[in-house]
């Protein structure tokens, strides 16, 4: 292999990189170069993941080799024409570099699949996935609402705590991606994009591939079937009666309160930040869990509905908050003496059967 390459096109490739930097499997370090025609695709993988880039380039030679990522960096950071030598030897100019390039047999290349495209908008798709914010991570106890689920024609993510959906009127098979993959499928999806999904069995899809102009990202999901979190939805108890909120005044009153809401020196248990949050009167306050501190916020309020006063855990509240792009939410207090009591909020002119967050009240 011999090409030639601006190095702001591959220092732009390099940039999104999945290839770890540590790794007991030294091959996932390099990246596969693949020089053919008048492109070059530059492929990274941590073996769950694949990143791929076509770059325009000058072949001179056809071939592919494995060079070391974080050398490539480094060489591609100033500007110029880049030369590729399937040897290893790198130059920039009048510099001249030795990459150690492995044994491209050893490179893990991704499986064959049979690729399904998936009829959703991907502009929708994204505004759907960040507008669920309680995607669950690996410690999540609740191993059933891992990831960030598409099915049963929602987006929705939970932690077994909150949660968060948006309907997209996706019929398809349930697509489950992994917390730690979500940062980098929603900027692939651009206008334009093409959406796949591969491996699926009993209704549940294996991979998703989504292919962004020069770019394309294949990510290994989770393969569990989807709980059904309509009727989870449905199960949590809340006032009928709601009170519209100004969402700004709002979420800068509970940024201010975070520090009161923690209790210094008092077990994990314990010391997890706890706020309660209550309508007085139509006046709305803060507070900590024994009421030694308040914030009066009635600036907030637009239409107070019922009194109310409950618990929350003020860092969702803030998630919640930032995820809902209206300036006056719909707020429903938890109902009293209920199991499974909630908060729910929602853009007040909303739909809560569309796009709400729900988050369970906390004992006190």
């Amino acid at each position: 292999m011999h090409a030639t390459i601006d190095s702001t096109a591959l220092a732009a490739a390099l940039k999104t990189s999945v290839a770890p930097t540590n790794t007991p499997h030294p091959t996932l370090t390099h990246a596969l170069v693949r020089a053919e025609g008048e492109s070059l695709v530059l492929e990274t993988t941590d073996s769950a993941t694949y990143m791929r880039h076509t770059l325009p380039c000058k072949v001179h030679t056809p071939g592919e080799a494995l060079l070391r990522v974080a050398l490539l960096r480094p060489i591609a950071a100033a500007p110029g024409d880049v030369v590729l030598r399937d040897d290893g030897r790198v130059s920039r100019g009048r510099s001249n570099f030795r990459v150690p390039a492995s044994d491209v047999s050893a490179w893990p290349a991704e499986r064959e699949e049979a690729w399904q495209r998936v009829d959703i908008d991907p502009a929708v798709l994204a505004a759907a996935i960040k507008s669920a914010g309680y995607a669950a991570d690996d410690d999540t106890m609740y191993t059933n609402v891992r990831g960030l689920h598409i099915h049963g024609g929602l987006v929705w993510g939970s932690d077994g705590i909150s949660l968060s959906y948006a309907d997209i009127g996706y019929t398809g098979p349930s697509i489950t991606i992994p917390d730690g993959q979500v940062p980098r499928v929603v900027p692939m999806l651009q206008e334009g994009a093409v959406i796949e999904i591969g491996n699926v069995n009993h209704d549940v899809a294996g991979v998703l591939r989504v292919t962004a102009g020069e770019q394309q990202l294949s990510v290994r999901l989770l393969g569990a079937k989807a709980t059904d979190i309509r009727a989870i939805a449905k199960g949590a108890s809340y006032c009928a009666e709601h009170s519209a909120i100004k969402r700004d005044v709002l979420l800068a009153a509970v940024k201010r309160f975070l520090p009161f809401a923690s209790i210094l020196g008092e077990s994990k248990a314990k010391g997890l930040p706890v706020m309660i949050l209550a309508m007085v009167g139509g006046e709305l306050y803060l507070a900590d869990r024994a009421e030694e501190n308040r914030e009066v916020i009635s600036e907030a309020v637009l239409t107070a509905g019922p009194d109310f006063r409950a618990a929350l855990d003020p860092r969702r509240l803030v998630s919640a908050l930032m995820a809902v792009d209206s300036n006056v939410i719909a707020l429903h207090a938890p109902q009293k003496g209920k199991g499974m009591a909630s908060w729910m909020l929602y853009e007040d002119q909303g739909d809560a059967e569309s796009t709400a967050h729900l988050i369970s009240q906390m004992n006190i």
